[in-house]
């Protein structure tokens, strides 16, 4: 009697994914959405392109053209920001936007630099309302005022 072997690999199919989320197939495709992003704030920031470009080159100390700019906030997919340049382009806009653009889809978000120390607050209230109920639950069980 021969032996049948299942063409379906089976191995692997009952293990949980390495990162079991939900999100939809395709949701992750921004590319073309954050260039359009990037390039109606830059458009809106005050500033032209020519001046972007030479700013992000000196915080950068390398070469950002103009043209260069252009072709990364284009639809050409074939040519893209550096993700080094993505921190003083916004510097150079005044904004965090593209970065909350990115983590957006994660369910993320970014946090102002003003608002940062309040936030590291309302995390450390969070901890201590944590740590007096569980002090609070111990002390009721060892019967401790």
């Amino acid at each position: 009697m021969s032996k049948r072997h299942s063409l379906q690999d089976n191995l692997l199919s009952r293990q949980p994914g390495l990162f079991p989320t939900e999100i939809a197939e395709g949701s992750l495709d921004i590319e073309l959405g954050f260039r359009q992003n990037l390039s109606r704030l830059m458009h809106s920031c005050g500033k032209d392109r020519y001046q972007i470009a030479g700013e992000v080159s000196r915080l950068m100390r390398r070469d950002l053209t103009k043209d260069m700019l252009d072709k990364c906030v284009g639809s050409d997919t074939a040519y893209a920001l550096r993700v080094g340049a993505l921190p003083a382009v916004c510097q150079v806009v005044g904004s965090l936007e593209p970065f909350r653009y990115l983590v957006e889809p994660l369910g993320a978000d970014i946090v102002n630099p003003e608002d940062r120390d309040l936030y590291r607050l309302a995390r450390l209230e969070e901890q201590r309302r944590h740590l007096e109920l569980e002090i609070n639950n111990l002390r009721s069980k060892c019967g401790i005022r």
